[in-house]
């Protein structure tokens, strides 16, 4: 969280920048064509100003113009604590849960923990180890102590360990499986997996 005026005005002017831009392409193309991927580095932005009503207000234009995104780490970091900070608690679990199977390794490097790399299939390059590299600082040491230990909870929790392992189970298999019959299944299995974090809930 940023306490210097100079620093917050900056990314307050880039925030109505990358707005304006989005909001350009959508009235003259009638959609956003976002390849730069200012969508994501919004979330990052109003997360360093933990504008909280901003964010909250992003969100929703976010859901609403991007409705089958995937998103990458850095974002569903930002959400999550964002969501977390606002009092959303459940919403606030699910991203933390999104971001922990989008790449494995983020979430533990953020704890100060030591990991190896999954000898597992990858789908993409943001979902190997050395992508936490690219972590923006700035998003990083707007973490307070209060958001790491909500995370570590979550992290350590019995859903959250279950829900880790069987993903980590499933990518491991996909590494050698060649079949797409197969393959299908186990991808479909690893997409429905976060819907255990509601099925944990319907059994308190």
């Amino acid at each position: 969280m940023t306490n210097n005026s100079s620093t917050e005005k900056r990314i307050r002017t880039k925030i109505s920048s990358y707005k304006s831009g989005m909001s350009r392409d959508k009235k003259i193309y009638g959609s956003i064509n976002d390849g730069a991927g200012k969508r994501y580095v919004l979330f990052s932005l109003y997360f360093q100003l933990n504008d909280l009503k901003k964010s909250e207000e992003y969100f929703k234009w976010y859901e609403k113009e991007f409705e089958d995104d995937s998103g990458e780490p850095v974002q569903k970091l930002c959400w999550a604590v964002s969501l977390y900070r606002m009092g959303k608690i459940e919403q606030a679990e699910y991203r933390l849960a999104d971001l922990m199977l989008s790449n494995l390794y983020v979430i533990p490097k953020i704890l100060g923990r030591d990991i190896k790399e999954y000898d597992i299939w990858h789908s993409s390059s943001e979902k190997f180890i050395d992508y936490f590299d690219y972590f923006p600082i700035e998003v990083l040491e707007a973490l307070t102590q209060e958001d790491k230990n909500w995370i570590e909870e979550l992290y350590d929790s019995f859903v959250f360990q279950r829900i880790r392992q069987r993903h980590i189970e499933i990518y491991g298999e996909l590494q050698n499986i060649d079949d797409i019959k197969i393959r299908r299944k186990l991808i479909d299995e690893a997409y429905r997996l976060l819907d255990q974090l509601s099925q944990s809930k319907n059994k308190k």
